[in-house]
């Protein structure tokens, strides 16, 4: 009886260290992540989304054109329907602006790569509507 009572001992002070070491690990990883959600290079609450239309002269939509905001961040390829949406873009002042243009590369054969756009950026809200016409080029 004894004996069988020593080993549940050692196996629940086992069990017990190894708890402590799961939970601690939890916690320290809980930790980086949180400290990560506060990147200074995004602080929280100093982002816009920028969204908008790319269509051909013709008024088509263009599958495939990738559009980037001048700090970096891009948006996936247009859909089929032509639209675009670029989340996490920095905000700016009407003063500076932010340029929101189409990544040459992207566009199609046959077409011009369109002028790029200043638009100001507000913290929290989408700027919706910034079109680009693709002209035959």
């Amino acid at each position: 009886m004894k004996r069988h009572r020593s080993r549940l001992l050692a196996t629940h002070r086992l069990l017990g260290k190894r708890m402590r070491l799961l939970i601690a690990t939890v916690l320290a990883v809980s930790a980086l992540v949180a400290a990560g959600c506060n990147s200074p290079n995004i602080p929280p609450g100093n982002y816009g989304i920028v969204s908008g239309l790319v269509t051909s002269s013709k008024g088509q939509p263009v599958a495939g054109v990738v559009v980037q905001a001048d700090y970096g961040p891009s948006s996936p390829p247009t859909g089929p329907d032509g639209r675009y949406t670029i989340n996490t873009v920095p905000i700016s002042s009407a003063a500076s602006g932010t340029t929101i243009s189409i990544l040459p590369s992207s566009v199609p054969s046959g077409y011009g790569v369109p002028p790029a756009q200043n638009i100001q950026v507000i913290a929290g809200q989408t700027t919706p509507n910034v079109n680009f016409v693709l002209s035959p080029g």
